[in-house]
């Protein structure tokens, strides 16, 4: 008698741990969900302090509720799905790839980028005219110079160092380069009637003398496009009617992910704020994240948008 309660009572909890399970998955499955429609709600103007609206709370009821019921009804299918894939991770984690850490990172990411968009700017044509000056801007960049490279490789380890792992080491050394030229970048014109092509190295000996990056856009581009080459990074120029600014390829939709939770939860929060995050997809597919000396975050805002000529190394 006392084994058939003890069964019942093992039974019983090994019931309520699965359907435990069962609720955490669907609340998984509810975030995304929430977070990906909740800004086309419509507004009901009674605020219940600490952030939170009336629609949002309603509509996160309503959201977790469908997927506890969904869930539920399809449970074995469900626990059958979840088994495959922790397996799956226990397998390729065991193998040194795909692990727990890496699934968490993603949901993560996922989430953020959920409540926090970057913009992208329709593009683009698929063939512009030739890139004026294009032989003198590439001539300016020089990515034979040692004294550039050896910049280059200071200022892209210069910052964030604590956040730099296997995966996203290019990718961070990329906005390291990005913190220290625009933060230190001072706008001045060229002559009256000229155009005037700063190398990188003219611009980084110059910046020895008062610790300032002084010249226009094309310098700027210049200085941008050299420093991000030498540390690994894709970059293109952007010539509009009266500008020219860097582009870094960021590749794909996961990438750009990333890529915006580092920047607005990591490394560039305080200037980050409330801004959205501006970048291209050229006709390939692939994405291109501004960096333009304009923003004190990379994916500033584009100060020109008629684009007549784009320069790729």
């Amino acid at each position: 008698m006392l084994g058939k309660f003890y069964s019942r009572v093992k039974a019983g909890n090994f019931t309520f741990l699965v359907n435990i399970l069962l609720y955490l998955v669907a609340v998984i499955l509810a975030l995304p969900l929430f977070f990906l429609l909740s800004p086309h709600l419509p507004v009901i103007n009674i605020p219940l302090g600490a952030g939170i609206h009336l629609e949002h709370l309603l509509f996160s009821i309503l959201v977790v509720g469908l997927s506890i019921y969904v869930v539920i009804r399809l449970k074995h299918l469900v626990l059958i799905m979840l088994g495959v894939g922790l397996v799956s991770i226990v397998v390729s984690s065991a193998n040194g790839g795909y692990g727990f850490q890496g699934a968490f990172q993603d949901y993560v990411v996922t989430l953020y980028n959920l409540q926090n968009n970057p913009v992208a700017v329709p593009l683009m044509a698929e063939d512009y005219e030739p890139f004026q000056d294009a032989k003198k801007v590439a001539d300016a960049v020089n990515l034979l110079n040692p004294e550039v490279r050896n910049f280059a490789v200071k200022v892209g380890t210069k910052h964030f160092g604590e956040f730099v792992d296997k995966e996203n080491r290019n990718l961070i050394q990329s906005f390291s380069v990005f913190k220290e030229i625009n933060n230190n970048w001072v706008y001045v014109s060229d002559p009256a009637g000229e155009e005037y092509f700063a190398s990188a190295k003219e611009t980084i000996d110059q910046q020895r003398i008062d610790g300032k990056f002084n010249g226009d856009c094309d310098d700027h581009a210049i200085l941008m496009a050299a420093c991000l080459k030498f540390v690994g990074s894709e970059v293109r120029l952007v010539r509009t009617t009266h500008h020219i600014y860097p582009e870094l390829k960021v590749g794909s939709k996961d990438q750009l992910d990333m890529a915006t939770f580092l920047i607005r939860h990591k490394l560039f929060v305080k200037e980050s704020k409330k801004k959205s995050i501006y970048y291209h997809v050229d006709q390939n597919g692939v994405i291109w994240l501004n960096f333009d000396y304009t923003g004190r975050a990379p994916g500033g805002k584009f100060l020109q948008e008629d684009i007549v000529g784009i320069l790729e190394f």
